[in-house]
């Protein structure tokens, strides 16, 4: 047997003209607002009937319309998530969904991404430990080397397979200067500095602070904590920029 309606087509769509939400149209109609039964019923009917329940936020903290607004006023997604006061950048990603399931034009804030200006990135040499691995595996892979990454944290950085053989190379950077040479710590920092087990690694490759690059057999500096670069230079290799001017 078919249940009665306890509201009327009428009723239901005052009701979604005065409520922010599904619990709240709920109950304005006097229905338990927690029953999911009774959730999908009136949706189903405001559905049938046409009734307009964009403004609804739902969990949200804003609305549909809110969106839009947003959407129309701003030249970023971040000036949209600002204009629905949203801190979280995270958020971006859930309102681009909304824009596009909306139909919104959004054309205006992705041109306002792509058409940035120049950042102006300036190398700094206060990142030269970071990107010291990055350096080190480039310049292999110049040289026609292949170049794979540990899986595993190991005492080497890179493997690379040479005519010769695979290769395990420890990176090291410096940006001291010592006696008119560049000095670099060949053991691992720490309250206690340990040395390279010649089992462990097979080549140092070191970059300066003028981002000169050394590729320096365990052999040649085993059990030494430290070395001056100065003493090394017939392991110092052919820099970048030479193959380029």
């Amino acid at each position: 047997m078919k249940r009665e309606r306890a509201y009327t087509d009428e009723q239901l769509v005052k009701a979604v003209a005065v409520s922010n939400s599904w619990r709240g149209l709920l109950r304005e109609l006097g229905l338990v607002a927690t029953s999911s039964g009774a959730m999908r019923s009136v949706r189903l009917q405001a559905d049938r009937l046409g009734a307009d329940y964009g403004h609804f936020s739902g969990q949200r903290r804003w609305a549909e319309e809110d969106l839009r607004a947003a959407v129309a006023n701003a030249t970023t997604w971040s000036e949209v998530g600002a204009l629905l006061n949203l801190q979280d950048a995270s958020v971006i990603t859930t309102l681009k969904g909304h824009a596009l399931r909306l139909g919104l034009d959004v054309a205006h804030l992705t041109r306002q991404q792509q058409d940035l200006p120049s950042m102006g990135f300036t190398p700094d040499l206060g990142h030269l430990s970071r990107a010291g691995s990055l350096l080190a595996a480039s310049w292999f892979a110049l040289c026609g080397q292949d170049v794979s990454w540990p899986l595993e944290p190991s005492r080497y950085d890179l493997l690379v397979c040479t005519e010769a053989g695979i290769r395990r190379v420890q990176v090291k950077t410096t940006t001291v200067r010592a006696g008119g040479s560049w000095k670099v710590y060949l053991s691992t920092s720490g309250r206690e500095r340990r040395g390279y087990d010649p089992d462990e690694i097979d080549d140092f490759f070191v970059i300066d602070g003028s981002l000169a690059f050394y590729l320096i057999p365990v052999a040649s500096v085993g059990g030494l904590h430290a070395i001056h670069l100065g003493a090394y230079q017939q392991y110092r290799q052919v820099q970048v920029a030479a193959l380029v001017t």
